[in-house]
């Protein structure tokens, strides 16, 4: 990973975002199509800028989403189509049109609308406890005369852990020089 992979939490203690301290990007091929699976994982939310809070003072956090000793307990996040599960991941295309000119500006729309259930999620997520993530938009940006890419991720997340079943809070992941999958015959 680069430096300047990340992955933003809108309204988290660290406006600066999180860098990307794993990051995978499979294919494989089911039923003669082409099927991508992502995993991410971020360093420690901490890692960059630490945030002090007085030990024997009660900080007042609107919410656990905006309460940096929330965020810590709970260390680093966690999406991905394969950590969880049997993984599955998404359709992108058939085999016999897959190539990298193909995916080249490729925006792929996932749990869009979500399944009732979230367990059927393509994507599951460890934030502030197993939460859940949907309506992800995830576009390929091919750097020219190359197998790699830049990746948008962006989508939202539910804390089910905490019981808030609503898709409120959103993110957005930024990957660079990312090397293509490639397709097991």
């Amino acid at each position: 990973m680069t430096i300047h992979d990340r992955i933003h939490f809108t309204g988290n203690p660290w406006p600066e975002g999180h860098a990307i301290e794993q990051f995978r990007w499979t294919a494989s091929v089911k039923n003669n199509q082409v099927w991508f699976d992502l995993h991410l994982r971020s360093e420690d939310y901490d890692a960059q800028r630490e945030i002090d809070e007085p030990e024997d003072e009660e900080i007042d956090s609107p919410s656990d989403w905006e309460a940096p000793i929330v965020w810590n307990n709970y260390h680093r996040c966690t999406l991905s189509s394969t950590n969880w599960g049997s993984g599955g991941g998404f359709a992108v295309c058939s085999l016999s049109d897959f190539s990298l000119a193909r995916i080249d500006g490729l925006e792929a729309s996932v749990d869009e609308p979500p399944p009732e259930d979230m367990e059927d999620n393509v994507f599951h997520i460890y934030l502030l406890g197993h939460d859940a993530a949907a309506h992800h938009r995830i576009r390929f940006d091919r750097i020219a005369g190359t197998d790699r890419f830049n990746i948008a991720w962006t989508g939202k997340i539910a804390l089910a852990y905490a019981g808030d079943h609503e898709y409120k809070y959103d993110f957005a992941a930024h990957l660079y020089d990312v090397e293509a999958p490639r397709i097991s015959a």
